[in-house]
């Protein structure tokens, strides 16, 4: 589907053919004579996890029934070494090549390479229908198309008397990867073939590693299977191909890899076919994140993924975000009867049903594995999975990150991941459950977190955003949080349904932690009480705390005198966001008396869409006379007009201001403030951004400013304007700053 994708003119659905186990186990019963014959090879098949996995696909299936229809125990032993689909495929060819009947071996291997040429030719031209002078041309005869050995691989088209196909597609494919990987005398070189190297064609046809010719290549081309491919087709694989191949690889990925031009999946499959931990190993420890937002996986996909990760010894970041893994609903049935767990009733971690994710688990588990960080974006995650990852959090010395974003979590499920996170010898550092918990849970959910926080010293981040936690929540919560063992410096509880009510809790933990540093509250409806509680707690911290956002938190002018007291008292706070409040100017008015004084060394300050006038901009102006430390102001969307503008220029143009970035976008500025902004550029040596998109510049205000930005003085290096309105004349001067100073962004 992926190599017709940009085929389609409009989208369509397909439904992807998997067995279920108990559709596999009819299947295998319909095939044999006997169902104790069809029984014995489909329970032989589930020891081998990987053979059981790929039988899921219905053509892998049918091969293993075609050629185990005779019963032999050395047929059967060697099914158990089968693990990757170019295993099955080289097992099934070999297999008809050893019952041949009629003709000789030396005749089979000659008909199995015109296939090769002729499965190569076809895939170049798009071509999946044969006539017979088209088998001629690649030294297939008459006789040969007739034979009984030939039918295990063509077929007549449908309603066509002389047109033939490949039995399967993935037929094709996995032939025209041998005719690549085997030594070539060019006997059967067609015309067209004649002078490309196999790199430019598997480009052309599959698209890289998606192509499963490509996966095919790789798994021929594995060590260990050269004299197996060999005895089959007749021929040698090709000297140096092997490297050739991985050389390819490695410039692929470094060519496309950080333009998101490779789906990570693809290369998995590779190099699962290969089978070599140390070739993966080098491949993955290249990368440093794995990303994978594909709506849907199947378990091939992750018993890929699984391999390539369990072979990374770099620090990787994985993100998965899995709406649907198609071929684990008998997991999801035996997760559904897992018993729900009550706060107190103590329960083990083994003996939990196979969850979704155990592939992937064990992965994470084995020693060598170093993936420090993982990352669950929408995946519907059991109680067995959560123990699973349980598992990991109690073994892996390497995760230190874990999240969870827009994955509903059951209680039961919450709680087994807890045990997890209390064991010793987990390692996790930060936590995220972004909008995972369930509205009836949250308040027993935070029980549960709270004795984590108690139990585990090394987690030091805690996300718990877009949760229902409600004030009953981080009451609970915050019996964690103040507990002397918990460590936790960055707390994110935006988004939760929180009141002032919670503020007086969250106050109490402010008082006696000496390890908070940010402390994130956005979108509650804490109002101006909420906030001065907050304030209480901050006046009496023990002077750690550095981030503060308090943005859309319905809050006034009222609470912004708490506010200048933190200000003035907490030399620690360098960042407060107060973004889309009704601060207005009175509340502007007391937050510069706090940064005014000595002992404020804010650095951040965001007052995005806080009902500001112009009234305000000399406040700001005398705030930036004295305070050395501010860095960063947001003032966006907020009425300060140009009369405002030229008042707090005066301030920008003060040698004390040390201000690098200035968001102005949206605040009703015209020309008439483009010059004080010039003579802003042309003495402030550190501003080094300047964002006034959203506002009405004309051609003339736009050029004054172009005249200051060319000026050696001027440090500027990004600047935001709105430009489609502009006149030629304005964008030739654009133009010849650019020239001037290539490093401008814009």
């Amino acid at each position: 589907m992926k190599k017709l994708h940009s085929l389609l003119k409009q989208s369509i659905q397909a439904k992807i053919i998997w067995f279920t186990n108990a559709e596999k186990r009819a299947y295998f019963l319909s095939q044999f004579s006997g169902a104790n014959a069809a029984m014995r090879v489909f329970y032989e098949l589930q020891q081998n996890q990987s053979l059981d996995i790929m039988s899921s696909l219905p053509i892998i299936s049918w091969m293993i029934c075609s050629v185990l229809q005779s019963q032999e125990d050395g047929d059967r032993s060697l099914m158990r070494s089968l693990q990757t689909m170019t295993d099955v495929y080289l097992f099934y060819f070999s297999k008809c090549l050893k019952t041949l009947t009629g003709i000789s071996v030396w005749k089979g291997q000659s008909c199995l390479w015109g296939l090769c040429s002729l499965a190569a030719e076809g895939l170049q031209n798009q071509q999946v229908l044969f006539e017979v002078r088209d088998l001629r041309r690649h030294g297939i005869g008459v006789y040969d198309i007739n034979c009984t050995f030939l039918n295990h691989f063509l077929k007549k088209s449908e309603g066509s008397v002389n047109v033939y196909t490949f039995l399967h597609f993935s037929f094709q494919e996995f032939l025209t990867a041998v005719f690549y990987a085997l030594k070539n005398d060019g006997n059967w070189m067609f015309f067209d073939q004649v002078g490309k190297m196999w790199q430019e064609i598997f480009q052309q046809y599959g698209k890289g590693f998606s192509s499963l010719t490509i996966q095919f290549l790789f798994g021929l081309l594995c060590k260990g299977k050269g004299k197996a491919v060999e005895t089959t087709f007749g021929r040698k694989v090709s000297p140096g191909l092997r490297e050739e191949l991985l050389k390819w690889t490695e410039k692929e990925i470094k060519d496309k890899y950080s333009m998101l031009q490779i789906e990570p999946m693809d290369l998995f499959h590779c190099l699962y076919e290969i089978q070599e931990e140390e070739y993966a190993e080098k491949i993955i420890g290249d990368l440093q994140s794995i990303i994978l937002l594909q709506p849907t996986y199947t378990k091939m996909d992750i018993l890929a993924m699984s391999f390539c990760v369990k072979s990374s010894h770099s620090h990787l970041s994985v993100s998965l975000k899995c709406q649907h893994l198609i071929g684990f609903e008998e997991e999801e049935q035996a997760s559904a009867l897992t018993p729900v767990f009550t706060l107190n009733q103590s329960f083990k971690l083994h003996n939990l049903p196979v969850s979704r994710l155990h592939l992937l688990c064990q992965a994470l588990r084995n020693p060598c594995c170093k993936i420090k960080d993982l990352k669950l974006y929408r995946c519907l995650i059991s109680p067995a999975s959560c123990g699973a990852l349980a598992a990991v959090l109690s073994t892996s010395q390497w995760l230190t990150d874990l999240e969870f974003r827009e994955t509903k979590l059951e209680a039961s499920a919450l709680k087994l991941l807890c045990e997890g996170l209390k064991d010793p010898n987990c390692k996790l550092q930060k936590l995220k459950l972004c909008a995972s918990f369930l509205p009836e849970s949250s308040e027993v959910v935070c029980n549960y977190l709270a004795s984590v926080l108690i139990c585990n010293s090394n987690l030091t981040e805690l996300d718990l955003s877009e949760n229902p936690l409600g004030d009953t929540g981080v009451k609970y919560l915050c019996e964690g949080l103040r507990h002397s063992n918990c460590k936790v410096e960055k707390l994110d509880l935006s988004t939760c349904y929180l009141t002032d009510a919670s503020c007086m809790e969250l106050s109490s933990f402010l008082q006696v932690s000496q390890t908070l540093k940010e402390l994130f509250v956005f979108a509650n409806t804490l109002g101006d009480i909420g906030v001065q509680h907050l304030c209480e707690g901050l006046q009496h911290a023990q002077g750690i705390i550095e981030s503060l956002g308090l943005s859309q938190c319905s809050l006034s002018a009222a609470c912004c005198e708490s506010l200048a007291q933190v200000l003035s008292s907490t030399r620690s706070l360098t960042r407060l966001l107060l973004i889309n409040n009704k601060i207005e100017d009175l509340g502007l008015k007391w937050l510069c008396k706090g940064l005014k004084q000595p002992d404020c060394q804010l650095k951040d300050l965001a007052l995005w869409t806080c009902h500001l006038t112009g009234e305000c901009c000399q406040d700001l102006c005398n705030a930036l006379y004295t305070n050395e430390y501010l860095r960063d102001l947001d003032l966006s969307d907020n009425a300060l007009g140009d009369e405002g503008m030229q008042v707090l220029c005066e301030g920008l143009k003060h040698p004390s201001c040390k201000l690098q970035t200035l968001w102005l976008a949206e605040c009703h500025l015209t020309d008439a403030c483009c010059g004080a902004l010039a003579s802003v550029l042309n003495r402030n040596e550190n501003l080094t951004l300047l964002d006034l998109s959203g506002n009405d510049l004309k051609d003339f205000g736009v050029q004054m400013l172009c005249d200051a930005l060319i000026q050696p003085i001027c440090k500027l290096q990004t600047f935001y304007i709105d430009s489609d309105h502009l006149h030629e004349e304005t964008f030739r001067k654009m133009e010849a700053l650019k020239m001037s100073k290539p490093g401008i962004t814009w």
